[in-house]
């Protein structure tokens, strides 16, 4: 008799692992930038800005002081509320891999720095919100939520464990978030981020492209 899957608890990251988003992300960066004066960094500096909380890209990445970074944070969200999260599309068999994954009987959800209002603005519109059991995201008026609390959080809604816990995503800080979580990571190298960079917080399994990330969590 074939053993019995495990059901786990799946957290997909947001921008460059459930979504291509960087059209509507960098548009709003620019905007932001150039009403204030400053000069654009360079496109590869640029999309480092995806997938850090927003706030760490402009400071770190685009070379922002605090007050400075308040109001281009402020400039970039009026923007992207009036254009550019829909400026967006989910990855190719996304959909069908979250349909999948709840079929098998797994709990599916999201964990991302994005704005929960964004968040559910995006999932919403593209018909995946209600593929998710867990929506973990920030709130815009308190401090920044490091991965590793959003991953936390998302637990503690849905009474998993870490050792019953992946965390799937394309950066450094979803791999950094999964290891001080203590939870499972596989990294995506569709996005964002690079192998790398993943490698370095301690990533050993990686996903190509979509189908392959289907097989690797399906087969489990």
């Amino acid at each position: 008799m074939e053993k019995e899957k495990a059901k786990r608890l799946w957290l997909f990251d947001l921008d460059g692992t459930l979504t291509c988003s960087h059209p509507g992300i960098l548009l709003c960066v620019k905007y932001a930038l150039t009403e204030m004066g400053k000069p654009l960094p360079a496109p590869e500096t640029l999309r480092k800005s995806i997938g850090p909380p927003l706030s760490e890209s402009f400071t770190s990445f685009v070379g922002l002081s605090e007050e400075e970074c308040k109001e281009a944070v402020r400039r970039y969200r009026l923007h992207y509320e009036a254009e550019g999260a829909l400026k967006n599309q989910p990855y190719e068999g996304i959909p069908e891999l979250l349909r999948d994954l709840r079929a098998q009987g797994n709990t599916v959800g999201v964990a991302t720095s994005k704005p929960a209002r964004f968040t559910e603005k995006i999932l919403r519109h593209f018909g995946l919100w209600e593929l998710f059991d867990t929506v973990s995201c920030a709130q815009e008026d308190l401090h920044p939520m490091t991965k590793k609390e959003l991953i936390e959080k998302a637990m503690a809604e849905t009474g998993f464990s870490p050792d019953e816990t992946v965390m799937v995503g394309d950066t450094r800080f979803d791999a950094a978030g999964a290891r001080q979580a203590g939870t499972g990571f596989i990294g995506v190298l569709y996005g964002y981020g690079t192998r790398e960079e993943m490698e370095k917080e301690g990533a050993r399994e990686f996903a190509c492209a979509v189908d392959e990330l289907a097989r690797k969590i399906l087969d489990r």
